[in-house]
């Protein structure tokens, strides 16, 4: 164990009592009931040691793996719970490969908007990681200094963040051996994958980005970009900040999927729509179903280019989520008054007709009439909203996903700077 790891001690003989400690440093204590233990005592150890407390109550040391850290974390907000974080990620379908060098092929971009308390900024961070090189190596002396001064920075939620000047140096240890990395600016540039995160709160984003770099020395930090903004704001500036030596702004899809954590989601979803690349993946994380049903709306309304591919429940007990069926109908009643439309547009466009049909033809209009004010009463347009479990009896979860996918571009929409 080194300066800056965190570690979950289990009492042993009863594994059920676990201290989850702050990072380790020179120093410092672990004060519980059962006594105390410096962490002068953890440095150094290996998995699975014993170590002792001043009262002699015997712990062993575990490293605590990404769904115990996400747990344990000290949070703001409520986190996504490791089983929808892995869901969301798998939905992704993302498949990485290994980083070999500079490539010219555009980069794997990936914007989640509502960072919260990072635990799927960290899943999604995991998952890239491949993508990208490793960060230059530093000598150990050097890199334990510097972690020393980053955790002087720590809070008293016992979360740790980098200062904002130095948060263009992003240390980590990777490899199997642990070795000190640096990621500087150029190596930044140089990523094959990026995990754009946006907050409207500071707060959450500066908490958020401390338990990123806190979970096995921020080994996945690297790999995340962390905004504090509003995420249609972002997008406008990301379109003019890629655009700096045009006159005109050119809103070309930049990002490869897209999460929606918020909200008031549906008031986004255009202008994420414009920033995503055809046939990438839109995710919408709400706790309603109501809510991803404002979104169905907006993209209906606004013609957004977007396919629904699938609406998720997630709850305990539901293993990959429960699918529902949601999408758009018209209804029977203005299916038939279309048809009796027709039918006696025919009739009257006839040269001869039969004064028996007229009858027909006037009740069918008076039908026509009562069923079109039915059916158009419930929707302007006439359309209602069909969403049902697609199997079995409804089951109070924790929350929906709407997944959609891109469409064809109609082309990137140029606009003047100024």
């Amino acid at each position: 164990m080194i300066v800056g790891d965190r570690l979950i001690l289990r009492m042993k003989g009863d594994s059920s009592r676990e201290l989850f400690t702050k990072p380790l440093r020179h120093g410092k204590v672990v004060q519980c009931r059962w006594g105390s233990i410096p962490h002068d005592s953890l440095i150094g150890k290996s998995v699975r040691d014993i170590v002792a407390s001043s009262t002699g109550k015997e712990f062993q040391l575990h490293v605590p793996t990404l769904e115990e850290y996400v747990t344990l974390t000290p949070r703001l907000v409520t986190p996504v719970y490791p089983a929808d974080a892995n869901l969301i990620v798998s939905l992704l379908d993302l498949h990485i490969a290994p980083y070999q060098s500079a490539s010219e092929e555009r980069p794997l971009e990936i914007l989640e908007a509502g960072t919260g308390h990072g635990s799927l900024t960290l899943h999604l961070a995991r998952a890239v990681n491949g993508a990208n090189p490793a960060p230059s190596v530093q000598s150990s002396e050097d890199f334990e200094i510097l972690r020393e001064k980053e955790l002087d920075n720590d809070s008293s939620s016992g979360i740790e963040s980098m200062p904002n000047e130095a948060a263009a140096k992003v240390l980590v240890t990777s490899g199997a051996e642990g070795s000190p990395e640096l990621a500087t600016e150029e190596w930044r540039a140089s990523r094959r994958a990026v995990i754009h995160t946006v907050d409207i709160s500071a707060t959450y984003s500066q908490h958020a980005e401390g338990v990123i770099r806190g979970f096995r020395q921020g080994i996945y930090a690297v790999n995340v970009d962390f905004h504090v903004a509003n995420v249609s704001e972002w997008i406008d500036e990301q379109f003019e900040i890629r655009n700096a030596d045009s006159m005109k702004v050119i809103r070309k899809p930049f990002l490869s999927h897209t999460i929606l954590d918020l909200p008031g989601s549906h008031d986004h979803i255009a202008q994420v729509a414009s920033a995503l690349h055809t046939d990438g993946i839109l995710i919408v994380f709400n706790p309603s179903l109501t809510q991803i049903l404002d979104c169905v709306k907006s993209i209906i309304a606004e013609e957004i280019p977007l396919w629904l591919e699938k609406v998720v429940e997630l709850g305990a007990g539901m293993t990959g989520g429960r699918e529902w069926d949601v999408r758009t109908v018209k209804p029977r009643a203005l299916l038939k008054a279309e048809k009796r439309r027709e039918e006696a547009e025919l009739a009257s466009g006839s040269a001869t007709v039969a004064l028996g049909n007229r009858s027909n033809d006037i009740e069918k209009s008076t039908i026509l009439i009562e069923e079109q004010l039915q059916a158009t009463s419930r929707s302007g347009t006439g359309w209602e909203m069909i969403c049902r479990p697609k199997v079995g009896e409804r089951v109070v979860g924790g929350g929906f996903l709407g997944v959609w996918r891109k469409m064809a571009d109609r082309g990137p929409i140029n606009r003047s700077k100024g």
